[in-house]
């Protein structure tokens, strides 16, 4: 289910053309397995069927590491085409392909939740304003009766529950978890450029990056 809705998720951002506005809700650190220094080869998992959503996240997420000098592994490149949870490989042979690609640190990201709230809004009225055409009654009426009406109109808003988390993986532990909320995105190069910022503002703050 969650596959779904992150599947549906991606394809708005890829479909539709206005900014969205977002912010990071809450956030958990692993204090005592904090890490002695920060990472340098990062495994990108984005969690979904949809590949070739996962493919164009997994590669902004690589760019956005690289710019901070890190090497990076995107699951699609290294696990086959038709993997998916639920078969085709083990955690334990998840593990040995990670880490025989040389990287010691696992970031993913999953949607959790979303959120869909209608909303009605009433129409309005507008009567035009203005002095003249007071000579006679009906010069009055014939002025000021003509009234603009703007139509009521149903309006869909969604919000959509993200969560990353940060693994070592030495030790197997999870270091960092970050939740944020997307309200309603859609272009994806504006959407990544607001998520990105957010979330290695918070990874360089921990030390998982470097500053």
């Amino acid at each position: 289910m969650k596959r779904t809705i992150l599947q549906m998720f991606l394809m708005i951002l890829l479909l539709v053309g206005c900014g969205p506005s977002q912010r990071i809700t809450g956030y958990w650190v692993n204090k005592a397995a904090a890490p002695k220094g920060p990472f340098k080869n990062i495994f990108v998992f984005v969690i979904t069927d949809n590949k070739s959503s996962q493919v164009i996240i997994e590669n902004q997420l690589a760019d956005l590491f690289a710019s901070r000098g890190k090497k990076v592994m995107l699951s699609s490149e290294l696990f086959p085409p038709k993997f998916t949870a639920a078969g085709q490989i083990t955690k334990e042979q998840m593990a040995q392909n990670i880490a025989k690609a040389g990287c010691d640190a696992v970031f993913t990201l999953t949607l959790l939740d979303v959120k869909t709230v209608e909303r009605y809004q009433p129409g309005t009225t507008y009567a035009p304003m203005g002095y003249g055409y007071y000579g006679n009654y009906y010069g009055y009426y014939n002025h000021y009766y003509p009234v603009v009406y703007s139509p009521g109109y149903y309006s869909t808003d969604k919000t959509y529950y993200i969560e990353n988390n940060f693994y070592d993986v030495a030790t197997d532990q999870l270091l960092y978890s970050i939740q944020s909320e997307a309200y309603n995105p859609s272009n994806l190069e504006s959407w990544f450029k607001g998520y990105s910022q957010m979330i290695l503002s918070k990874l360089r703050q921990e030390g998982l990056i470097g500053k």
